[in-house]
């Protein structure tokens, strides 16, 4: 989803400065970028009658085994993007790598239990299944995920108030979050229908709250993002390729009907928000220059040189992803300017 820019701020340390937004890859040791709210948010639940203007969003689960009832198991989600293209040039995080990424929120309500850790499925299971287990803390955790689209949908054409479903399509949610499973990104919406424990992005922590403990209302959710993870590095990379860093918010918070405790969080168009008085989901991130390795480096011989150029003129006109150095879908001018910047590494 593409939406009006955010100011933000970018800090760059090392001993050289920012690379040409139309040059090569980036040339300085560090980059730590700092959004302070999202370019869109939205409460992705199937009754909201606000999409894409709401003071706040919220998450939480139906419990439920059973393929034929058609409620989402994580039934309420927030999605949210961030847009990057101000900070980086298709291309210029070639050759980086993502050394920490962290999302926070802030929580609007209070009530719910303070839980850090991810729950196994089979805590989640009917207590008259035998595969079920006794989940030993309070609580449930929050978790952050990716985002992926379908029905024909992409981040570049859906719009942050769009149709939250389609009826006809086997699954309806058209924005929905997303974690690896088998290294595939996989919709986590049905995960005990599924029967499988997702891995997040993060976990929520809350500063000063113990766990099994109330958090206490207007607390900030801080979430690490593991970059050490190779499939959540890749999909941190291609975000800031295409401009836009997109997650979901998910918990497996049970709700009954109408009943149950769960938590709130300050979406951008809230007026708190909008007065400086609390804040919509926050970014922070750093890129460093990847040393381990070279995407120019086709061949992997520890030098660019004229064998990678050969490779890339091979593939000239194509999709080929490996060649495809700026990420816009066709090798070509600025892909050539890319291996020429790396010529010699």
């Amino acid at each position: 989803m593409r939406r009006p820019k955010t100011i933000s701020m970018l800090v760059l340390t090392g001993s050289t400065g920012l690379a040409s937004l139309t040059g090569s890859t980036l040339a300085q040791e560090s980059i730590q970028i700092d959004i302070p709210a999202p370019s869109w948010d939205r409460w992705n639940y199937a009754f909201n009658a606000t999409p894409g203007f709401r003071q706040a969003g919220s998450t939480f689960a139906y419990w439920t085994e059973s393929l034929e009832d058609p409620t989402d198991n994580r039934l309420g989600q927030i999605v949210f993007g961030f847009d990057t293209s101000v900070q980086f040039a298709p291309g210029q995080t070639a050759g980086m790598k993502v050394t920490s990424a962290t999302i926070t929120l802030q929580q609007s309500n209070e009530g719910v239990l303070y839980d850090s850790t991810t729950d196994p499925v089979e805590t989640m299971l009917d207590p008259g299944n035998p595969e079920r287990i006794e989940d030993t803390d309070a609580g449930q955790p929050i978790e952050l995920f990716g985002v992926n689209y379908r029905n024909g949908w992409t981040s570049t054409t859906y719009p942050e108030n769009g149709p939250y479903g389609d009826p006809d399509a086997e699954t309806t949610r058209n924005v929905f979050a997303v974690a690896y499973r088998d290294d595939v990104l996989t919709d986590v919406t049905n995960q005990i229908k599924e029967a499988w424990t997702p891995e997040p992005f993060a976990v929520s922590t809350v500063e000063d709250v113990s766990e099994g403990s109330v958090i206490p209302i207007d607390s900030v959710h801080t979430f690490d993002i593991d970059v050490d993870d190779v499939n959540v590095q890749d999909y941190l990379l291609e975000g800031l390729a295409t401009g836009e860093l997109e997650f979901a918010l998910a918990a497996m918070i049970p709700v009954s009907g109408q009943e149950g405790i769960f938590p709130n969080f300050y979406l951008k168009e809230n007026a708190l928000v909008e007065f400086g008085v609390a804040s919509a989901a926050t970014l922070q991130l750093t890129l460093e220059e990847d040393i381990s390795s070279n995407p120019c480096d086709f061949n992997g011989d520890g030098i660019v040189g004229g064998a990678d150029l050969a490779r890339l003129l091979s593939t000239w006109g194509t999709s080929d992803s490996e060649t495809d150095l700026d990420g816009n879908g066709q090798v070509g001018g600025s892909d050539l300017a890319i291996l020429l910047g790396c010529w010699g590494d």
